[in-house]
């Protein structure tokens, strides 16, 4: 059994990274085995991982509650028990009915995720859980490059064979994860005061604001994930090759500099003005890659890894900022169930990003990158003064709460 500080510290780092590695592994694959080995049409799967990922959502403020009241460190053990059965479901998926089944469970058990890492991290984490948050983002990183690798390999054979023991590796990945953090100790929930049956989170409007910003500026993933491969292999003159460098480069970039970035980003105020520089960062990198479908080859390619190298230090800003925000706006006593519903706010951003970039990047034209550019400045300059309220709100709470002099 893990005790002192450093030691808790090492041990939840050691489990989450082993868990990324798992989903780093798995997530290449999870279209092409419904596809290949099951048999699904690939309209299908995609509708019918939309659909669970949005219905997996609402498990975050649930899980974060239980992990609140019961001890982050016997919830998340259950959580990757629950998690590895669900995964090893897939192996049993023979048409739709079952598809739609284990998806949807599988997708709960990502939506609860969030809640428990985070509420891990912020009783693990201590005084420096931002900075902690922030190296355990560089080994999540690291991870999943390292899990893709892998789960190259699987698609490589593109066999049943292949794919059961990519699954069976990522059904490995949750138990060995919920036996380290097991070696934690019992982490015991903070109290609450009189009246504590109420969902805090859900009731702090400013709060749920602040994480439906978060959620807007957070399209800069999926811009770089799903919108950027098309972009450069159908817009532009550079070499398709590129579209691997895009992600070389930026997961590089994470690995060596995200703890640097986030160094002194510490309480709530240091997020928001991290977000808010975030914002002109991401649309400057944004409007970078437009450009480069309007020069010869070798400035596209060019302008296309500049673009990159913005987008991730927009990246790096944001992250530091919504760790700042996420713990800091919370009370102690409620942090799993504030880290779940910050994590709805920035999955549902998630979720519509796809159809948001389509629309304005793909079919709008050039007024839609404008569009785009002005949303994610306006976003990052929203962050700020909507925190500010939040703060003031918890401030005046914990103010309450406060025992009063007698007589």
């Amino acid at each position: 059994m893990l005790r002192d500080g450093q030691g808790l510290r090492r041990g939840l780092a050691a489990a989450l990274f082993v868990r990324y590695l798992g989903a780093g592994s798995w997530a290449p694959l999870q279209v092409l085995f419904f596809v290949r080995s099951v048999g699904l049409s690939t309209g299908n799967v995609v509708m019918g991982l939309t659909a669970a990922g949005l219905a997996g959502l609402v498990a975050g403020p649930v899980v974060g509650r239980l992990a609140d009241r019961f001890g982050p460190r016997e919830v998340g053990i259950a959580g990757l028990v629950a998690q590895a059965g669900a995964a090893g479901a897939l192996l049993l998926v023979e048409g739709m009915p079952g598809f739609l089944v284990v998806i949807t469970l599988i997708a709960l058990g990502r939506g609860a995720f969030p809640a428990i890492s985070g509420a891990l991290i912020a009783y693990v984490g201590g005084e420096d859980r931002v900075a902690y948050r922030a190296r355990i983002y560089s080994l999540q990183n690291l991870a999943m490059v390292s899990g893709s690798l892998l789960g190259g390999l699987a698609l490589q054979a593109d066999t049943r064979t292949a794919y059961v023991i990519a699954i069976c590796a990522d059904v490995v990945s949750y138990l060995v994860a919920a036996l380290l953090v097991a070696r934690l100790p019992h982490l015991p929930p903070v109290p609450r005061e009189p009246g504590g049956g109420q969902r805090y989170a859900l009731a702090d409007r400013p709060f749920l604001a602040v994480s439906v910003l978060a959620g807007t500026l957070v399209m800069f993933d999926v811009f770089m994930t799903v919108l950027m491969p098309v972009w450069i292999a159908e817009y532009t003159d550079a070499p398709r090759w590129t579209v691997s460098l895009v992600f070389a480069l930026s997961c590089a970039l994470v690995v060596l500099l995200q703890t640097r970035v986030a160094r002194g980003v510490e309480t709530p105020r240091d997020g928001a003005l991290a977000m808010r520089r975030s914002g002109p960062v991401i649309a400057l990198a944004m409007g970078l890659v437009f450009a480069a479908a309007h020069v010869p080859v070798y400035a596209a390619t060019g302008l296309i890894l500049i673009g990159t190298a913005a987008l991730t230090f927009g990246e790096m800003l944001f992250t530091a900022g919504e760790y700042a925000l996420s713990f800091g706006l919370a009370p102690e006593h409620a942090q799993g169930e504030y880290q779940g519903v910050f994590s709805v706010g920035v999955g549902i951003g998630g979720a519509v990003a796809p159809a948001v970039l389509n629309a304005l990047c793909l079919s709008a034209g050039p007024l839609g990158w404008v569009a785009l550019v002005a949303i994610m400045v306006t976003a990052g300059a929203a962050v700020p003064p909507v925190a500010a309220i939040a703060e003031r709100g918890r401030a005046l709470r914990e103010k309450d709460r406060e025992p009063r002099p007698a007589g």
